[in-house]
């Protein structure tokens, strides 16, 4: 599946769907939901990396979400209750609550930058 950008519509996305069907859909979180046929010239569609439409839903992205920092590790799994999800989303407001989890908890333990070797002085 090809992923393209316009000039003519800078906020939106356009890529095939899996029957190859050029569609187009809000640059956004879920923009995939409110999705329709693109019915544009394709001379004009400039082709991207499909992996700048994560987070939308379309199904050309081939994966999750790009980690922030370093190599991806293993899922990190937590049982609670539903009050404490509750809460939880309450806090997250409109984002998602994996995001505000993710930033709350880098928050309160930061990740130490990554350090380069120092070069050797100069005599």
């Amino acid at each position: 599946m090809r992923l393209f950008r316009s000039k003519e519509h800078p906020d939106h996305w356009i890529g095939e769907d899996a029957h190859g069907v050029l569609m187009i859909w809000p640059v956004r979180p879920r923009g995939w939901m409110k999705r329709n046929g693109y019915a544009g010239s394709k001379r004009v569609l400039e082709e991207i990396d499909p992996a700048l439409a994560r987070g939308t839903g379309w199904p050309g992205t081939r994966g999750g979400r790009r980690p922030l920092r370093g190599a991806p590790s293993k899922p990190l799994t937590l049982r609670v209750t539903d009050a404490e999800r509750a809460a939880w989303q309450r806090a997250a407001g409109e984002r998602k609550i994996s995001d505000w989890i993710r930033d709350t908890c880098n928050a309160a333990a930061p990740i130490a930058e990554i350090t380069r070797p120092r070069s050797k002085p100069k005599p």
